[in-house]
């Protein structure tokens, strides 16, 4: 039974691991610091290692540092999880030793083949292969060189090089994309040939989703230009790359068998994106179990409202956001906690029914930008997202949020629905803490009278 190491400063994020990982025959054990992880490593002896970048203490990068120096672990597959997945932390990443890259909100099947991989069970590239002919720009180890692509997937590259390339060695890929656009991939060798005309197969690491859309579109035209060469009719490949590309309706003047062709291709893309609907509900659904679980589970007031910064980070992807409280008696939303601002701002205490989010709070519906959100938003008063925190109708609070780690051009329908689902239990959780903290108080109150009349 391979033994898997999940390490991770939030508890909340650890009982995810966890979660997605469990029957799948591994033993699961965790730690949740990178001194902890040291220490522990010789004892533990794991197979993979899943090893968060942000912690309090060692961050994961210098704890991958740490362990590559010692001859005993610089085989050990580490696996780097993190919030953000910017380029240059990418690159620190693979700098520091990593073998692979994942981002939070992790997805629980990406975790699962990226897992397999690294415990050598996945012996192939799981993507549709379309033979090319594609200079590359390949950095090894201080090395360029210049290669050929053979073959290309989207999770994965053959290579012909004139230089042997060692296995296992972490490479950066530059190549040009379908439109011209420069694209960037970085990879990990797994498979040499005997002779240097063989080639050598390369599995992708995380490439960010821009890269991944590029990918999609280079492969998409080189399967157009493959069928062009081979003689394949030229509304059937405009009709492949239309279907591809814009998933547009089918065209009825095409004879019997292209239609034929046509419709076998779009009920095989509809059942893709049912798939991938279906896994991306699953994915919210058991975090916003393991959310909610977390956040009812204490009555502390500080604590609860920690809780709550953990799970819109670890499991929305929220950068920058902020949650108000409402006052009552002012009728105004006041800044409570929140994550991703510079020191020197601070936020006005905001009338109810003024601005974004004073009208969210007035009228007690979502609030969600209709434009582009890819760059988010820097403005205090206009974020890209506000819930309003309700219980019994009443509102008594708001989530606002202005940047999200992963960049996305607009929100999508299962988007709104975390969101909401997020927002109530949030609003629950902080009113049960909230009655709780004034109830002890006049429970402690009461006492404080009955012991000076009693003495």
């Amino acid at each position: 039974m391979a033994k898997i190491l999940l390490v991770d400063d939030v508890d909340l994020f650890l009982e995810l691991e966890r979660s997605y990982l469990e029957g799948c025959d591994y033993d699961l054990l965790t730690a949740s610091s990178g001194e902890e992880t040291l220490q522990r490593l010789d004892k533990i002896v794991p197979d993979v290692l899943l090893l968060d970048y942000y912690m309090p203490g060692i961050n994961g990068d210098e704890v991958c540092r740490l362990i590559r120096k010692n001859s005993i672990w610089e085989k050990l597959p580490i696996l780097m999880v993190t919030a953000a997945g910017k380029p240059e932390e990418v690159q620190n990443c693979l700098d520091a030793g990593c073998d692979d890259f994942i981002t939070k909100p992790v997805n629980k099947q990406e975790l699962r083949e990226k897992v397999e991989r690294l415990l050598g069970t996945v012996q192939r590239r799981n993507g549709e292969r379309v033979a090319v002919k594609l200079p590359i720009q390949l950095q090894e180890g201080g090395r360029l060189h210049v290669v050929t692509a053979k073959d290309i997937s989207t999770s994965g590259v053959c290579l012909n090089s004139p230089m042997t390339l060692e296995e296992n060695t972490t490479v950066e890929m530059k190549l040009e994309g379908a439109d011209g656009k420069p694209l960037t991939l970085y990879g990990r060798i797994k498979r040499t040939g005997k002779r240097t005309e063989d080639g050598c197969g390369v599995y992708f690491i995380y490439p960010d989703p821009e890269s991944k859309k590029l990918l999609d579109r280079l492969i998409r035209s080189k399967k157009v230009e493959n069928l062009q060469k081979e003689g394949v009719d030229e509304r059937l490949s405009h009709r492949l790359k239309t279907l591809e590309n814009e998933c547009s309706k089918l065209r009825t003047e095409q004879d019997d068998a292209l239609r034929r062709i046509g419709e076998l291709e779009q009920e095989n893309l509809d059942f893709a994106n049912q798939l991938v609907q279906v896994e991306d509900v699953n994915n919210n659904l058991t975090n916003l179990y393991i959310a909610s679980s977390r956040l009812h589970s204490t009555l502390d007031r500080e604590e609860t409202l920690e809780i709550i910064k953990e799970v819109v980070i670890n499991f929305v992807g929220a950068e920058k956001f902020a949650v108000f409280l409402f006052d009552k008696t002012s009728e105004q939303l006041c800044f409570e906690t929140g994550e991703g601002f510079d020191e020197n701002e601070s936020f006005p205490d905001i009338p109810l029914g003024e601005g974004v989010l004073g009208k969210t709070a007035a009228t007690t519906e979502n609030y969600f930008y209709a434009g582009s959100i890819s760059e988010g938003s820097d403005n205090l008063l206009a974020p890209i997202v506000a819930i309003p925190l309700m219980i019994h109708g009443e509102i008594i609070g708001l989530l606002a949020i202005y940047r999200l780690f992963i960049q996305k051009e607009q929100l999508e329908s299962i988007d709104y629905q975390l969101f909401s689902m997020l927002g109530e239990h949030a609003a629950s959780a902080l009113f049960s803490s909230t009655l709780y903290g004034h109830s002890e108080r006049k429970r402690q109150t009461y006492q404080g009278f009955v012991d000076l009349l009693t003495k």
